[in-house]
């Protein structure tokens, strides 16, 4: 059930990512080492994009699992602090929590680590705009699937959704 939520990521799947955790205004995930992705390949440390990428992807989808109405949440801002580089050959850890939310406007902060979530390889916040959208559109189909994974109803994968 994570994992189809995550190949519906497409920029997410194609990089690896793997939603481990999810509940209401709550995300984690795992992003494992790929030589694909290493921006410096004298010390294989991953590229700092990936990063990126990771807790705009983990801040985003927590935003989504907050939303009572049918939309999307584009990034408006996302403020990164790289603490350290990531160790070569080992996975990421990213943990994402919604801590304000209003009717328009999702705050959220995220955390990246490899051993010790107290050692972080970088925190940010992040905010994401409510983009409402028409009710048989994306927006809601991806709503009601997340829904259902916070609530743990497995249902929907043998079904269709209507």
């Amino acid at each position: 059930m994570l994992k189809l939520a995550m190949e519906r990521n497409g920029h997410g799947a194609a990089l690896g990512f793997e939603l481990t955790k999810i509940g209401r205004g709550e995300v984690e995930m795992t992003f494992p080492y790929k030589e694909e992705v290493v921006g410096n390949p004298i010390t294989g440390v991953v590229h700092g994009g990936v990063i990126v990428s990771l807790l705009d992807t983990a801040c985003g989808t927590a935003a989504i699992t907050t939303l009572t109405r049918a939309s999307v949440t584009p990034t408006m801002d996302l403020r990164l602090d790289y603490m350290h580089p990531a160790e070569p050959h080992q996975p990421i850890y990213v943990s994402a929590k919604v801590y304000r939310s209003t009717s328009n406007v999702i705050f959220c902060r995220g955390s990246a680590w490899q051993d010790d979530p107290e050692n972080p390889i970088a925190h940010c916040v992040a905010t994401f705009m409510t983009v409402d959208t028409p009710s048989i559109s994306l927006g809601n189909i991806i709503r009601r699937r997340l829904n259902r994974l916070v609530r743990g109803d497995r249902a929907y994968e043998r079904e269709a959704d209507k």
